[in-house]
């Protein structure tokens, strides 16, 4: 570096900084002066204007005066002062196009009302852990009093957390906000508890042999949708039994009309809203509600209901 000094406004000109600027870095500690005129003006050198470079850069990506002052003073590398400063952005970014698709969402609705915008807006404020909290809040008021495995609860929990792209779809953004809505019901919170208890309580239940039983189903309704059989064919009606069979075996309960009576009432009356909870945990994963295994789960279901409909109802 050669020792040709210059004048606070000499440096301001060849810099492009403001004379202003210059001073608040100066005052700062990020820029301090070579020396002082008798006067008690400040001189730079080519040393402090390839300084004043680097923090002019490092401001131009973002990076606050404590950050800069790290890098300056060799605490934080400039390497890692720019990765911080990236992931900031790209969290920033993120929420922009957050906030983005609620707008996108809220203008959808034909007659906007305030109640709807904050909705909207409340969706793209919340983290993933916010959104996870959300769901091992419902789960631990179904699990209440329930002896439930705690192996299958977090996996429930991990399959409920929706993970929304950085730019959520109108439709996820709906599909979240209808969620988040009956996972604070608590009338929805307190029928998934009464069928937990009625799984997990007063029987063995394996959880393996549950997903092993259900994939095996999901294939075999997979096939028939294949083959073009609707639940109300003759295929339909066999599965559905041999799926109540199944879930009186996994329970240890005699399968027989009390028992065909007891899980109609029960279907009724949390199937629907069951499925539908699905549907929108896959419209989150940014999957069409019908796509698989969630299609196969639907005409089971629908095979289930029509099964079901002609058992004799108890006296």
């Amino acid at each position: 570096m050669t020792h040709r000094t210059y004048s606070i406004g000499e440096a301001s000109r060849l810099s492009g900084v403001s004379v202003r600027r210059l001073r608040f870095y100066s005052d700062q500690g990020l820029l301090p002066p070579a020396g002082r005129t008798e006067s008690g003006y400040r001189v730079f050198t080519d040393s402090e204007l390839v300084r004043l470079d680097l923090i002019s850069c490092l401001r131009d990506a973002g990076l606050g005066l404590d950050a800069i002052r790290e890098v300056l003073s060799k605490e934080l590398s400039l390497t890692e002062a720019l990765a911080l400063r990236l992931r900031a952005l790209e969290a920033e970014i993120a929420a922009q196009r957050r906030i983005a698709a609620a707008l996108r969402a809220a203008l959808r609705s034909p007659e906007l009302t305030e109640a709807d915008l904050r909705r909207f807006w409340t969706m793209t404020k919340l983290s993933r852990d916010e959104r996870r909290s959300v769901v091992e809040a419902f789960y631990e008021r179904v699990s209440d009093g329930v002896n439930i495995d705690a192996k299958w609860m977090r996996q429930m929990i991990e399959d409920s957390v929706p993970e929304l792209p950085e730019e959520p779809t109108p439709e996820q953004c709906d599909a979240w906000i209808e969620l988040s809505g009956m996972l604070r019901d608590p009338e929805f919170a307190a029928n998934m508890r009464t069928n937990a208890k009625d799984i997990w309580d007063g029987a063995t239940f394996d959880p393996e042999a549950w997903k092993a039983e259900g994939d095996a189903m999901v294939v075999k309704a997979g096939e028939a949708i294949a083959r073009g059989l609707e639940p109300n064919s003759e295929t339909g009606r066999a599965l559905a039994r041999e799926w109540l069979e199944t879930q009186a075996r996994l329970t240890q309960r005699k399968f027989d009309d009390d028992f065909r009576i007891w899980w109609r009432a029960k279907y009724q009356q949390q199937n629907a809203r069951a499925t539908r909870y699905w549907e929108l945990i896959t419209i989150l994963r940014g999957q069409p509600p019908c796509s698989s295994p969630n299609r196969e789960w639907m005409w089971i279901g629908a095979a289930m209901t029509n099964y079901l409909a002609d058992q004799p109802a108890r006296p």
